[in-house]
């Protein structure tokens, strides 16, 4: 009397499914953004764990100490200066001392970073143009056209002599940005 049909029941298609599973994944790793770390691109040299720290005795006539208050106030040799003015002033310290020169760097860790980014630049700016003025003295051509073997020399008679302080109580988790 009555007869029992068997209902088909439709299938998914898996492959398919598969397919825009992967490419769903592909998407998502190339559009989401990597944690990049970000800083400045300096190489340091390695710490010996060995050797003690030896304090050093440094001549103030070859010592340039800037200083960054937690006011961001900059500090060239313990008076108010300019950040605009810092390229020039450094331009001008290493000149006169050349290879003796030294520049010490105490930015207080409640300092804003956009201050001691801004005085990196201007330290690096100032060591790029004493530089080039330093290969055209000596090979008449910018620092940019040297040779790599041209650029050593010039690096070594216009070392980049930077110091600068850690914070102790700031070391281990960085200052707020």
């Amino acid at each position: 009397m009555f007869s029992h049909r068997k209902h088909k029941v439709p299938e998914l298609n898996t492959t398919s499914t598969a397919d825009i599973s992967f490419m769903l994944l592909i998407f998502f790793l190339v559009a989401s953004s990597m944690d990049v770390s970000k800083g400045i691109s300096r190489i340091l040299p390695p710490m010996d764990k060995q050797t003690e720290a030896v304090e050093t005795n440094v001549d103030s006539k070859t010592l340039m100490a800037l200083k960054v208050t937690a006011a961001n106030q900059l500090l060239i040799d313990g008076k108010p200066a300019d950040v605009g003015t810092l390229r020039q002033r450094v331009e001008d310290f290493l000149t006169t001392r050349e290879r003796k020169h030294l520049i010490s760097l105490d930015v207080d860790p409640a300092a804003n970073y956009n201050i001691y980014f801004n005085i990196q630049n201007e330290l690096v700016a100032a060591y790029r143009i004493w530089r080039n003025r330093a290969a055209w003295r000596v090979y008449k051509k910018s620092y940019e056209q040297c040779s790599a073997e041209q650029k050593t020399q010039i690096r070594t008679l216009c070392p980049q002599r930077i110091v600068e302080t850690e914070h102790a109580a700031n070391a281990e988790k960085g200052a707020e940005p």
